[in-house]
């Protein structure tokens, strides 16, 4: 057994709070302290009888062997080393280990002797140290951020993976290294190191946090958006002590913030009315166009169900339709009757979107809306004009038809009247004859007003003076009972128009205002000068901009509802009880404003009386273009005229009404029959008299072809149709001489002498 130390410091030596031990050079324990019992778990007899190393930790054992070894051999008489011991109950410790080597007078080693100081707090702390570098320098080097830290001077201390990779010193010593020193290194960024030089020092001097962001240029992805944070820190007497600086790639999130921004402009500024409302459909947001279309502010609509809006003219069954829908997931398109705030009405077509989050759920509903309510006036406008059309396509063929029928009839009288004396019995009927036929030509012409297509025999005239002359005829239609207001705006335009056809127009409006009183009343017909300007015209379909002189007849009859308003230009449309009207008057007013290069609107209110707006362009026009009246007896002449008209009874009675007149006559029922023969004929023929719509060849092609042999052949065109339908003809001279049909033979001579006199 281990003997104990029997000297003065035997006491010293047990009562060490550190481990003190000593072995023999087996490596036997001789002698140790209480304190190293204590911290192996072994009593002092427990570790007397056992070997020194067998309480080494297996991991350490080989260093203390090798230690213990150089020990032995002289090449160390002392070594320190820090080891883990196991204790008795299989935990381990880890110690700092002073060991001194024992010698004797040959140098031989004898025996070791030890100081242990348990470290396991230090090692266990140092541990954990490491290990929070670790996962620091792990966080570091996988942070998608540049990190860098720099020391006061400006060197580079620190820089992760991502700082490196930006600024391509990946396989640089960076640290110790300045911005400046750094820039050789990596030259494509030596401006932005310049810059960050500079940036550091205003950050130390504001001796604050700074957050900016930096355009930052790459070899190969173009100019970066960086978010840049620099935190300085410092010492305790305010020196410098380092600078933290954090980078952020922010580009795709600014493009997105710029893709966000435009589409917020492009909502705020869109036409169309957008409205974004939760799930409930309580209004969250809606754009400019909202305002503007429904009269509410914004402030007013967000917090309000769009219900604010129902005009109550659809059914529910649709709003039931509609939710069904958009909680669906799904698309609703539709459209709203709905009211403004100021009680207007308004139409608009929808579209109902529902917003889903990524998670699949509707958190909002998005509604795109476009008014339609003057588009929709338009189009019915359109479809009137093209109605009016098709009627007056029809109207207008039969009124040709008719006007041949009628200048036979004219024709024949008139011949009939030349062959009889003055006085004799037969007079007094052709006269009613011809009287008839001409009242039948009339009626001709108000058809072909209806169709908007009769020959037009427009004055410059001022619409002061025609219609006051036309009112004072008129005020035998109206009765006493009735007023008629006249009041006129002084010094008005020039206007071109028919003055037959005004007096149609005048008439039928006075007579409807009449029919819409019931009892005493008032009829105003006034005149006044306005300028149509380019939205009028937008919301008026077939109106012109420019100065107009306006004619209105308003009463205080009965008014019309507004679904009489939409129809009242119809053909033969009328309110009027059965034998008190054709239906026709209106719709010839319209056709005859029209003719007449105007344009027409009503206003009425039932019960409270209607406005009747006619619009004329003022013309600059100084001489009149209106046709003398046809009066007086046949013009005669010896010219010789070709005949051509493919209505036999009207070429024989043509024919008859030139032979009297004294011309000499050449006739044909058909144009190439004309064509042989004039080229047979070895006289001169002075004019050529044609129909214009033939069969197979025209009078305009007819006249073209006989000018090539003839130039000097005058042509003189008649036609069952009127100047306006001619013009859709190809080849018409709009400056040829025309003779409407049907015609007297005074007119028709007349005509022949003007071109012939020439």
């Amino acid at each position: 057994m281990a003997k104990k130390l029997n000297n003065p410091f035997q006491a010293f030596f047990d009562n060490q709070i550190v481990g003190m031990l000593e072995v023999n050079a087996a490596g036997q324990y001789l002698q140790v302290n209480n304190h190293w019992g204590d911290m192996v778990g072994y009593s002092v007899e427990e570790l007397l009888t056992t070997d020194f190393q067998s309480l080494t930790h297996p991991d350490d054992l080989p260093e203390q062997l090798h230690l213990d070894k150089e020990l032995e051999e002289g090449k160390r008489n002392s070594y320190r080393m820090e080891k883990r011991y196991v204790c008795k109950n299989g935990e381990f410790f880890w110690a700092d280990l002073s060991v001194t080597g024992l010698y004797d007078d040959n140098g031989t080693l004898t025996g070791m002797v030890g100081l242990a100081i348990d470290i396991t707090e230090r090692k266990t702390a140092e541990e954990r140290l490491r290990s929070a570098e670790q996962i620091q320098r792990t966080l570091l080097e996988a942070s998608p951020d540049t990190i860098c830290f720099k020391d006061g001077g400006g060197r580079w201390l620190l820089a992760n993976s991502a700082n490196r990779k930006l600024f391509q010193l990946e396989d640089v010593d960076y640290q110790g290294k300045t911005d400046t020193e750094l820039a050789p290194y990596s030259p494509f960024y030596a401006d932005t190191f310049m810059n960050c030089e500079k940036t550091d020092e205003d950050t130390w001097d504001s001796r604050g946090i700074s957050i900016g962001e930096e355009i930052i240029p790459t070899p190969d992805s173009g100019d970066k958006i960086y978010e840049v944070i620099k935190h300085p820190l410092f010492h305790s007497d305010g020196s410098r002590k380092a600078l933290v600086v954090l980078g952020r790639d922010i580009t795709v999130r600014k493009k997105a913030e710029e893709q966000l921004r435009h589409l917020a402009a492009a909502i705020e500024q869109a036409g169309e009315t957008i409205v974004i409302t939760d799930t409930k459909g309580i209004m969250e947001y809606v754009n400019p166009a909202f305002t503007a279309v429904t009269g509410y502010t914004r402030d007013e609509a967000i917090g309000q169900n769009p219900r604010i809006l129902n005009g109550g003219e659809l059914d529910g069954s649709i709003y039931d339709e509609l939710w069904a829908t958009i909680t669906q997931g799904k698309l609703w398109k539709g459209r709203f009757h709905n009211k403004r705030k100021d009680g207007s009405r308004f139409v608009e077509d929808v579209n109902i979107s529902p917003i889903v989050s990524s998670a699949g759920k509707i958190v909002n509903y998005v509604a795109v809306k476009r008014e339609i309510t003057e588009q929709l006036l338009v189009e019915d406008q359109y479809r009137q004009a093209q109605k009016m059309e098709a009627v007056g396509q029809l109207a207008g063929g039969v009124a040709h038809d008719f006007n041949n029928m009628l200048a036979i009839i004219l024709g024949q009288v008139e011949i009939a009247l030349m062959k009889i004396p003055p006085g004799d019995p037969l007079e007094k009927r052709l006269l009613e004859i011809k009287h008839a036929a001409k009242r039948s030509a009339e009626l001709t012409q108000q058809l072909l007003g209806y169709a908007r297509k009769q020959s037009r025999q427009p004055q410059v005239l001022n619409l002061n003076d025609t219609v006051a002359t036309m009112l004072k005829m008129l005020k035998r239609l109206i009765g006493e009972n009735l007023e008629l207001r006249w009041q006129p705006e002084a010094a008005l335009p020039l206007v071109n128009i028919d003055p037959s056809h005004l007096n149609q127009i005048l008439t039928n409006l006075i007579i409807n205002a009449r029919d819409a009183i019931d009892g005493s009343g008032v009829i105003v017909v006034q005149t006044t000068q306005v300028f149509l300007d380019e939205k009028f015209c937008y919301e008026h379909s077939g109106s012109h901009s420019g100065e107009h002189v306006l004619l209105q007849v308003i009463d205080n009859g009965c008014g019309m509802s507004q679904d009489i308003l939409t129809k009242m230009f119809d053909p033969f449309f009328t309110t009027k009880e059965v034998n008190r009207g054709t239906g026709l008057g209106l719709s010839m007013v319209f056709g005859l404003v029209k003719q007449n290069n105007g344009y027409i609107t009503a206003s009425s209110t039932p019960d409270q009386g209607s406005i009747f707006s006619l619009y004329f362009p003022r013309t600059l026009i100084d001489e009149s273009l209106s046709i003398q009246a046809d009066h007086g007896t046949p013009l005669s002449g010896t010219e010789t005229i070709l005949v051509v008209e493919d209505e036999a009874a009207l070429l024989d009675v043509t024919i008859s009404m030139l032979t009297e007149a004294g011309y000499n006559i050449l006739s044909a029922p058909k144009p190439f029959t004309a064509i042989q023969l004039a080229e047979k004929y070895q006289g001169t023929i002075h004019l050529l008299l044609t129909d214009i719509v033939m069969p197979k060849m025209n009078g305009i092609e007819l006249s073209t072809c006989l000018l090539k042999t003839r130039p000097e052949l005058k042509i003189l065109y008649m036609s069952g149709y009127p100047r306006d339908h001619l013009v859709q003809q190809k080849d018409y001279n709009h400056g040829a001489q025309l003779l409407p049909k049907p015609f007297s033979a005074h007119k028709l001579t007349k005509s022949i002498r003007e071109i012939l006199d020439r």
